[in-house]
């Protein structure tokens, strides 16, 4: 597993999970905002980080 927390500002919070199982992406309240049924962390990751988001956690 991998999860990745991003943040925009002080309140806003991402979070990126990938399992097995696939991707999703998660807002601060761990409510799915987008799912995939395979890995597209690099992707999601790349995106948001184009989108002005910043890496707060990043791990296995």
């Amino acid at each position: 597993m991998r999860e990745t927390v991003l943040m925009k500002g002080e309140l806003d919070t991402l979070v990126i999970v990938t399992t097995t199982t696939g991707t999703e992406l998660l807002d601060g309240e761990d409510e799915v905002l987008e799912s995939w049924p395979d890995d597209r962390h690099e992707s999601v990751l790349a995106r948001l980080l184009a989108e002005g988001w910043e890496i707060e956690e990043d791990g296995p």
